[in-house]
C-alpha cells in the first residue's frame, strides 16, 4: 500500500445539503486501486445518517460525489466528527500531484455553504 496524501474539501452531506467539511487520506492498492479514509466534520444531527451503517452522500464543492460510511459501524460517533470510509469518485495521482483528473459532471456540481 502506497501513501498518495491528503485532501480537504467543503461540501454537502445527504440530501438535505448539510454543510459539511472533509478530510481524507488516499492510498494506493495492488493494481493500482485508490482506497480513502478520514474524517468528515458535521453537525450531531447530520452525523446521525449514519445510524445503522448507511452509507451517506457526500458531494464536494466542485461537484465530486463520494459515497461515505463509518469506519467502524459498531458505534456511533460522537460529537460533530466522525471516522469514514470514502467511495465514488475519488481524487487520483496525475504526474505527481494527488487530485481529480477531471472537472466533476456539470449535473453533479452544487454550491456548498462557505462555513458549517
Amino acid at each position: 500500500m502506497k501513501y498518495l496524501g491528503r485532501i480537504n474539501r467543503r461540501g454537502v452531506l445527504g440530501g438535505d445539503s448539510i454543510a459539511s467539511l472533509l478530510e481524507i487520506e488516499c492510498y494506493e492498492q495492488k493494481g493500482g486501486h485508490i482506497t480513502a479514509s478520514g474524517e468528515i466534520e458535521a453537525c450531531d444531527s447530520a452525523l446521525a445518517l449514519f445510524h445503522g451503517g448507511a452509507k451517506v452522500a457526500f458531494v464536494t464543492a466542485d461537484g465530486h460525489a463520494l459515497s461515505l460510511a463509518l469506519a467502524d459501524t459498531k458505534t456511533m460517533p460522537d460529537g460533530a466528527v466522525a471516522q469514514v470510509v470514502a467511495t465514488g469518485d475519488l481524487p487520483v495521482m496525475k504526474n505527481g500531484l494527488l487530485g481529480w483528473s477531471e472537472p466533476a459532471p456539470r449535473s453533479a456540481a452544487t454550491k456548498a455553504p462557505a462555513a458549517l
